[in-house]
């Protein structure tokens, strides 16, 4: 998984952690998860479904920090 990559390039500045939806719902409706896989960055600042490409989820990080 593309978070967990980066949290291992990056340790100390990006923390990953995989969450399975079925078994935690009230964790899955807290942060709205309506697709798997589902990135949730910043608690929630941003987010990003599904597999997308390195450079879009650096634009969704770099706008999560921004707001």
């Amino acid at each position: 998984m593309l978070a967990h990559k980066m949290a291992m390039e990056n340790p100390g500045m990006i923390r990953a952690e995989a969450v399975d939806a079925a078994e935690f719902p009230d964790l899955a409706n807290q942060f709205r998860v309506q697709g798997v896989p589902q990135t949730v960055i910043n608690a929630g600042k941003g987010s990003a479904v599904g597999a997308i490409p390195e450079g879009r989820m650096l634009a969704e990080i770099k706008n999560a920090l921004q707001n």
